[in-house]
């Protein structure tokens, strides 16, 4: 999933520039409520009790009528689009025909999606669910009344999804009510390193050292690599101690680079809202990766855009990636090497991973992928019904990831394999979608992932759970302080690629950062966010 939210996150910029359209035309349904939203179908008010678990039986339900829920979502072009829709339409028409209903499937590309999406709410074109996120307008769309609320939705006709999700459906509640379901799916993501596993079994490698959770102390492997394998570089990124490693484990970020500090948080006053650039974890991880870049263990073309840094491992002219996302394996611990076993697949070469933090659950996480309905549906009991199924029936789920069974895929040991011959441009129906939908628990895998990838998931999940953040609950609201976020922002983009590849010594830079940040308006931004973190936390008993 994640590579695809930063593909889209470029994406998600720029449809920022259409947010006019969607704030013109959905000003005035501001006043939406639950009780609204669980009435606007006659036919389902009327009778759709009847596919509620808590349904009186004493007189016969009255049929619905027909209806069909037009689903929108972002996916590149599919050939075969219209036969998985029939598929689908032929399933659910067989296994629940009480629910009477069709499904229309309308994806739109990735490059267009949030302009298009934006210009059929404005207009009041009827659709019903559609996949948003927070990083693709779902506040701006919950503010101006184009979602319905879910709540009553929920308990209606959603019994499997609140079994699935529970508590974690408020990862979508705004102003005391949810706009959004989560996609179960993993909660976060290992952060570490990756390694070579010829090279680290030439040199009887022991990382038993890592549980420490510290980049410090694989100074001395990239030391080996360095004095004994001419033409090799010792750690290879974009990705160092400084992108997620830091943003994840030492910071619980609000918003830019403001957030509470979680290294070395002030005892008298933990919620105290800081600047991350003067906190002494990142002047110490940044005097490391330029300690680093200065011994050559650092490839010099980290910042350049589209370095692969796999690619790099695979040619083996690099021993490692240090501070990558890792892929979620069972048993996941910090400083607990394991087969990377997915990318290692992939690329045909052994990879070991080497988690050196896990995620803590964020709110931003479980408003990261969402379904919504729009509140131009005219049965929005209908459209939560449907949604409802995708959250306990893996034939119907099945359909919408992988299409139809011998003509778009074929089971292989029980993972979804490509029909002899195909591949996955000529195959009719072939996407990478399902983190967009459902409960991905319930999903195949396909040929070459880890069998098990799923049932890791939920043992991560547990683990990440474990570690709540601080804020779990808490959005900010950046009107106040937009202009100087745009002014802060570009103050970052000036410097962090060179602090974050050890290019720029901080000791020197780091400071003069600093002064161009509060000329920005960084002061104000921690000032604000001080006051709505202090407000939530008074309002939730924090």
């Amino acid at each position: 999933m994640k590579r695809t939210y930063r593909k889209g996150l470029a994406i998600a910029l720029a449809s920022v520039l259409s947010l006019s359209m969607l704030l013109a035309g959905c000003s005035g349904s501001k006043s939406n409520d639950s009780t609204a939203g669980s009435s606007a179908g006659s036919s389902a008010s009327a009778s759709a009790d009847s596919t509620s678990p808590d349904a009186a039986s004493t007189e016969p339900a009255k049929a619905l009528d027909p209806y069909e829920v037009v689903m929108v979502y972002p996916s590149g072009k599919q050939t075969d689009l219209d036969t998985v829709q029939k598929a689908m339409n032929d399933y659910l028409q067989q296994t629940y025909p009480d629910l009477n209903m069709t499904v229309k499937l309308n994806p739109i590309d990735w490059s267009a999606y949030g302009d298009k999406l934006n210009l059929m709410m404005s207009s009041g074109e009827k659709f019903d669910l559609l996949w948003t996120a927070n990083w693709m307008n779902f506040e701006t769309q919950v503010v101006k009344g184009a979602l319905l609320p879910l709540d009553d939705l929920l308990d209606s006709y959603g019994p499997d999804i609140k079994a699935v999700e529970g508590d974690l459906l408020n990862g979508a509640r705004r102003n005391g009510k949810i706009y959004g379901v989560h996609v179960h799916q993993e909660l976060g993501n290992p952060q570490g390193i990756v390694v070579s596993k010829e090279l680290a079994d030439k040199y009887h490698m022991d990382f038993s050292v890592l549980k420490s959770g510290e980049f410090k102390d694989f100074e001395p492997f990239l030391q080996t690599i360095k004095d004994n394998e001419p033409g090799v570089t010792p750690a290879v990124g974009p990705a160092f101690p400084l992108n997620a490693y830091f943003s994840s484990g030492s910071m619980e970020s609000i918003i830019g680079p403001v957030g509470l500090d979680q290294h070395d948080p002030d005892p008298a006053n933990p919620y105290k809202v800081v600047d991350m650039y003067e906190t002494p974890r990142y002047m110490e991880l940044a005097k490391l990766t330029h300690d680093w870049y200065r011994k050559g263990f650092i490839n010099k073309d980290a910042t350049t855009p589209g370095v692969d840094i796999f690619k790099k491992i695979q040619a083996k002219t690099a021993f490692a990636s240090i501070g990558s996302d890792l892929e979620i394996s069972k048993d996941t611990g910090i400083g607990v090497p394991q087969p990377m076993a997915g990318k290692s697949a992939q690329l045909g070469i052994e990879l070991i991973q080497i988690p050196m933090n896990i995620d803590r659950l964020h709110t931003t996480k479980l408003s990261a992928t969402l379904q919504a309905i729009s509140q131009t549906s005219k049965d929005p009991a209908r459209a939560m019904m449907l949604l409802n199924l995708f959250y306990k029936d893996k034939n119907l789920l099945t359909l919408w990831n992988y299409g139809v069974e011998g003509k778009h895929y074929v089971l292989k040991d029980g993972q979804i394999a490509l029909p002899d011959g195909k591949t996955p441009d000529n195959v009719g129906y072939y996407h990478d979608d399902q983190w967009q939908l459902g409960n991905q628990m319930l999903n195949y895998t396909r040929v070459g992932e880890d069998p098990n990838k799923y049932q890791n998931y939920e043992q991560f999940n547990e683990l990440v759970k474990s570690q709540p953040s601080p804020l779990f609950g808490f959005v900010f609201d950046p009107e106040p302080v937009k202009n100087e976020l745009i002014a802060v922002g570009k103050v970052q983009s000036t410097y962090d690629a060179g602090f974050q590849s050890g290019q720029l010594d901080p000791e020197k830079e780091l400071p003069k950062m600093i002064d161009k940040l509060k000329a920005a308006g960084l002061d104000k931004i921690i000032e604000e966010a001080q006051k709505q973190v202090d407000a939530w936390r008074a309002a939730n008993g924090k």
